[in-house]
């Protein structure tokens, strides 16, 4: 089904200089609870765009499903899950030409009551309905209305709407004989292949329901589906809230453990240092050096391949000058005797230059201009 709504559809757009949608309210003075609010529920052929999309509204089911407004609770934020939810109740509604539903509720509550007479609140019907087809523009046109709650939201999903202190003026409050509400009961009562909306402009996650016959058979079957895809998605959420501990406790247990090789890593940093500092002690000895120095001055590995160096020359060194210490033979022979004398001195001068050679690689400066003066001596 589809019908062009360019000559009956009133879209509404709120702004700067237009009161839409605004609470126009009086002051509590002289009041007591109940509270009496009025307002506009919905406006006739309107076109809102709530969490299903945008929907058409035509001002002949409103007029149809008007009374079925009559009678349920005020709610607060389309709550209707918990008692202290309800705030109230519309007590009558009419269907006014031109405007659409208006209504008149009682509120229990003095807090939301102050917040209507200053202006801070509007409304939204919460209702169930069957799919008509589709407008030229492609909106879904609502058809077979049924109303469950009206309630009290920061802003409503019709641009129509408003809610204000006091009781209404309208004319068509009350007004409707016997006859006409028993028709508007039977009528509003006989639609089937519903959908559940809120008329709010902030998107909620209530999927768009299919509403049941008028019989009781398929009333409970529904109920039960209901109660069963209730329990699916509490168990979904146990389920969620299993796999998120989860998660949790596994990224506690990474942090530990990360935790844990920093505090290894820095005891290997530790051992390390100390042991570089006893390579530096050992090479410090007989040079003009500090530990300290050689340490800050040479890497790990670099000290460690200088000690060994180091301690293989002085091997080296140790045996070269026990050979030196053995006296050689007597003979007598003053040639002989300077012969060994040169030896001596050619003895020293190679322990001088391996000196000097390692004092280089050192970097012991002062050690090795020593030594090469020295050297200079016995060579002159």
């Amino acid at each position: 089904m589809s019908t062009d709504t360019s000559e009956d559809t009133v879209e509404h757009t709120a702004g700067s200089s237009s009161p839409t949608g605004v609470a126009r309210c009086e002051s509590l003075e002289g009041q007591s609870e109940p509270y009496t609010v009025h307002g506009v529920a919905i406006g006739a052929n309107e076109v809102t765009h709530g969490a299903n999309g945008p929907k058409f509204w035509p001002a002949e089911e409103l007029r149809r499903a008007v009374q079925s407004l009559v009678g349920v609770p005020l709610t607060k934020n389309h709550d209707d899950d918990r008692v202290e939810s309800v705030v109230g109740e519309v007590i009558d509604a009419g269907f006014e030409p031109g405007v659409g539903i208006v209504f008149e509720a009682e509120v229990d509550d003095e807090d939301l009551a102050t917040k209507i007479s200053r202006g801070r609140l509007e409304v939204s019907v919460h209702a169930l309905h069957r799919d008509g087809g589709r407008t030229g523009e492609g909106e879904l046109i609502v058809e077979d209305v049924q109303f469950l709650d009206l309630s009290l939201v920061p802003r409503g999903g019709s641009p129509s709407n408003f809610v204000e202190a006091g009781e209404s003026p309208s004319e068509v409050l009350a007004s409707l004989s016997t006859d006409e509400v028993a028709e508007i009961l039977e009528e509003s009562g006989s639609g089937s292949d519903t959908e559940h909306e809120s008329m709010t402009d902030d998107d909620t996650d209530e999927p768009e329901e299919e509403a049941l016959e008028a019989d009781e058979p398929e009333s409970n079957a529904e109920t039960e589906e209901a109660e069963v895809e209730a329990d699916e998605t509490e168990e979904a959420e146990v389920e969620s809230d299993e796999t998120e501990a989860d998660a949790d406790l596994e990224e506690a247990e990474l942090r530990d453990e990360v935790q844990s090789l920093r505090a290894e890593n820095q005891e290997l940093r530790k051992e390390l240092q100390s042991v570089r500092l006893e390579y530096a002690e050992q090479l410090s000895e007989g040079s003009p050096f500090e530990a300290a120095e050689l340490a800050e001055k040479f890497s790990f590995d670099e000290l460690r391949e200088k000690f060994d160096e180091a301690e293989a020359s002085l091997v080296t060194n140790e045996e070269t000058s026990e050979a030196e210490a053995t006296p050689a033979p007597q003979t007598g022979d003053a040639e002989s005797e300077l012969s060994t004398g040169d030896e001596d001195n050619e003895s020293e001068i190679a322990e001088l230059e391996s000196k000097i050679e390692n004092y280089d690689e050192l970097g012991w400066d002062a050690a090795k201009a020593e030594a090469e003066a020295r050297l200079e001596e016995l060579r002159a």
